[in-house]
């Protein structure tokens, strides 16, 4: 596991119990992504919730699907846990979602809300998915893009050179991805959800309680004071005087439908024979 990823994990324990009171904006597209899947007419039997946190999305499907078995993966044990005392009829599996354990093509549906961002290999990991699902199985999903945190970013690139807000891949990367892997029918679509606060402190404070403050390409270092005050003071506020938080949302949505092979295909006729 690289160290990356161990921080990622680390930050994500030490946040579990403070994640469901400040996870805001991810239990808003949890909402979002099930109000999509409640508009799929699909009756599934073994569903896997790929990155489940503490459960915002977990219990949802528990209750439309009563019969199906849920495996809830997570990088987080200790948000596994508390996804487990939410819904007790699903199967925690404790694991990055860049290397799931499981081999066969068993999942109708596979779901996942605000996960795949934290992915280094977004196409190895549809790849993955695509393998797990079934032959009419759906895929669905939240991502966020590079407009997210960019009223952060831009107040923190006053301080220094550093990155210190991640980069986000683009929708059309996911689209093209879908694609390649061959998703059939894949529909990517994306919208800008805004949260405001009441002081600088809070937007920091917003993503540190959930552990989403883990930078890819530097150490998690704390800004010192003058750094602080520069960031603040350069952070755009808007007309209410508060201070903005945008998130842009990315939805998936695809099936894996193996193709039709003419030539096993007894509905298809050789245009040859027809005369």
């Amino acid at each position: 596991m690289d160290n990356y990823k161990k921080r990622i994990r680390e930050s994500f324990n030490r946040r579990a119990n403070t994640y469901d009171s400040y996870g805001i904006i991810q239990k808003e597209v949890a909402d979002r992504v099930f109000d999509r899947l409640s508009a799929i007419k699909i009756q599934p039997n073994l569903i896997l919730d790929l990155g489940c946190g503490t459960g915002f999305l977990t219990q949802k499907i528990s209750a439309l699907y009563p019969d199906a078995k849920i495996i809830s993966l997570d990088f987080s044990e200790k948000m596994l846990r508390i996804c487990r005392s939410k819904v007790n009829h699903t199967s925690p599996v404790c694991a990055d979602i860049e290397n799931i354990p499981i081999k066969e093509s068993c999942f109708d549906l596979i779901i996942s809300s605000l996960t795949f961002h934290w992915a280094t290999d977004l196409y190895g990991t549809f790849l993955k998915t695509h393998q797990l699902l079934k032959n009419n199985g759906c895929f669905l999903f939240s991502s966020i893009g590079p407009d997210t945190l960019f009223e952060l970013r831009a107040a923190l690139n006053k301080v220094d050179s550093s990155e210190r807000v991640n980069r986000f891949i683009d929708m059309h990367h996911y689209g093209d991805a879908l694609l390649k892997i061959g998703f059939s029918d894949p529909v990517v679509d994306n919208e800008k959800i805004i949260v405001e606060y009441k002081s600088f402190s809070d937007v920091l404070k917003s993503l540190k309680k959930i552990g989403a403050n883990t930078v890819e390409k530097v150490s998690d270092k704390k800004l010192s004071k003058n750094n602080y005050r520069t960031a603040r003071d350069s952070y755009k506020m808007n007309k209410n005087t508060n201070y903005p938080v945008t998130y842009e949302v990315l939805y998936g949505f695809a099936w894996k439908k193996t193709p039709l092979n003419p030539k096993i295909n007894e509905d298809v006729i050789p245009i040859k024979k027809i005369k």
